[in-house]
């Protein structure tokens, strides 16, 4: 990745050139001129429902993308196809202002091997540009009709050229208001480009002193956004979704870029606490996924940038976790077994305690999202996910593996988890809780591997997998629910005391929920265990 695109808080942008990072790198003088780019769309967002902006910046236009795509360019409202470029032609992000200071590379693409047009879009790069041209009717895409403006940003550009760690780089910071008529708000984008190494090291020293972060949108969707008052969509959903014909590498980059994006874009939400627990658990979800994908593609990609990188997934994890728990703890279990008693007044305090406690770790989750160490584990997620630098540290061997096609690593890869999951036999009821715990963990890590890879696969046998496998872990997670429910029991100090009797309830409760919860267990085992592998 030889262009990295972050955000910075509005009130560092005057002071960012300025800072003492920066002092003694310039090379140069800063340049400035005043930048003006107009978005437009139809009243009812035709481009935008199909991930796209078209932008007037400069006397000229562009065609970018504001979502990511999973299947080619995306066909336009009235039906028609993108209008495929030729060989050659420009893919690359422009930068905002609509020059490119540097000559580098601004590709929005995957440099690990991904088409253009593909789910190749990391956290991090310049919107990738489909098409561009001096006046509209040589855009070379099939547009909508009724366009008119929907968004603008008006401000400046200024551009620094800098030396840093023995390589040039260029950085741009632009600075300005986006929106449309008295919905306004300012709006900061920084630009590094240059050597891939450099310019991580530099963003990752810039992040400490200025909250400079990876985007969770495009400078057009922040524009839209603020402009009809709606929040940016989200650049990914759920488990990951891989193109067809993608080598390890690619695939790879694409797992890390989408689940980055989805813990970036979640991140805000969960430290707000204002929308409730879902931005919490869906960011819990993509940290554990990601940290799985990780270890299934060690053998490839195991090196010290990703040691960093799964090493500050399990720092943020480690703030995740008492935020969830305290969630599940206050709006589920309490919540149910108050609904069994009513009138139960020592319920009612208990429920107070744990939602006392559920704000203390929500206020702990938000001071480490807010920090420069959530900062720096976005640059370097996105640095692994778009960049290639570290891939210069990987033996032969992992290079190799790295240029092979995906479905020959993949059935590996998941033959090596199924065997972990199943060494434990048959007969699963006569395990002990610490055993069924190690394959609750083990069953989670199957399906987070094998959610990754289906798409390879598709058909009954694998459909079929999937759901077994996911009503293995909901059964083995009630006993995991129960245990960590009773270590929030102690952490209130219910042990003796005005507590005891409420929590002598929800103990009771848990016990009768979970009485025949091995005999389900052994059923969903047994149902799993004589599977064939859907890879074979």
């Amino acid at each position: 990745m030889n262009t990295l695109e972050l955000v910075a808080a509005p009130d560092d942008a005057a002071r960012l050139l300025g800072r003492k990072p920066l002092a003694g790198l310039r090379v140069g003088r800063a340049r400035r001129r005043a930048v003006g780019i107009v978005w437009h769309d139809t009243a009812d967002g035709a481009l935008a429902r199909d991930g796209l902006a078209l932008a007037e910046v400069r006397g000229g236009w562009r065609l970018e993308r504001m979502l990511p795509c999973a299947a080619g360019l995306a066909k336009s409202t009235n039906g028609a196809s993108a209008t495929a470029l030729p060989p050659g032609a420009n893919h690359s992000g422009a930068n905002h202002s609509g020059a490119n200071p540097s000559g580098a590379n601004r590709s929005g693409a995957n440099p690990s091997g991904a088409n253009p047009g593909d789910a190749a879009w990391p956290p991090g790069a310049p919107a990738p540009v489909i098409a561009q041209a001096a006046v509209l009717e040589r855009i070379g895409h099939a547009l909508p009709a009724g366009l008119a403006q929907v968004a603008r940003f008006d401000g400046r550009a200024s551009v620094l050229p800098i030396e840093h760690d023995g390589a040039r780089l260029v950085i741009e910071v632009l600075e300005g208001t986006v929106g449309w008529g008295r919905r306004k708000r300012p709006a900061c984008r920084v630009t590094l480009t240059g050597d891939e190494a450099a310019i991580q090291t530099l963003a990752v020293t810039l992040a400490e002193p200025v909250h400079l972060a990876v985007p969770t949108a495009s400078l057009a969707a922040e524009a839209r956004a603020v402009a009809t008052g709606v929040a940016p969509t989200p650049r990914h959903r759920g488990a990951p979704a891989l193109p067809a014909g993608l080598t390890v590498a690619a695939a790879f980059g694409c797992v890390l870029g989408q689940l980055a994006d989805i813990i970036l874009y979640n991140a805000p939400l969960a430290a707000g606490g204002r929308n409730g627990p879902d931005p919490v658990h869906e960011m819990r979800v993509a940290v554990r996924r990601l940290r799985s994908a990780m270890a299934l593609f060690r053998p490839a990609v195991g090196c010290p940038a990703v040691d960093a990188g799964s090493a500050g997934l399990k720092a943020l994890a480690d703030r995740l976790a008492p935020a969830r728990d305290w969630d599940v703890f206050v709006a589920e279990t309490a919540v149910t077994v108050a609904e069994a008693l009513p009138d139960d007044a020592s319920l009612r305090r208990l429920r107070a305690a744990a939602e006392r406690r559920r704000r203390q770790a929500y206020a702990a989750l938000r001071d480490w999202i807010d920090s420069p160490e959530f900062r720096r584990l976005g640059i370097t997620l996105a640095s692994l996910a778009g960049g290639s630098a570290w891939k210069a540290t990987l033996d032969q061997t992992q290079q190799e593996t790295l240029a092979r096609d995906l479905e020959h690593f993949a059935s590996h890869a998941l033959a090596r988890r199924l065997r972990r999951l199943t060494a434990a036999g048959e007969a699963i009821e006569q395990l002990d809780a610490d055993a069924l715990h190690a394959i609750r963990l083990r069953a989670k890590r199957m399906r987070y591997a094998a959610e990754v890879l289906a798409p390879l696969y598709p058909g009954k046998s694998t459909r079929r997998f999937l759901r077994r496998l996911m009503q293995l872990q909901d059964r083995l997670g009630h006993l995991n629910d129960g245990s960590v429910a009773n270590m929030l029991l102690t952490q209130l100090g219910t042990v003796s005391g005005p507590r005891a009797h409420a929590a002598g309830l929800v103990r009771g409760f848990l016990a009768a929920r979970n009485s025949d919860t091995r005999s389900h267990i052994a059923r969903a085992w047994n149902r799993f265990h004589r599977l064939d592998p859907f890879w074979r």
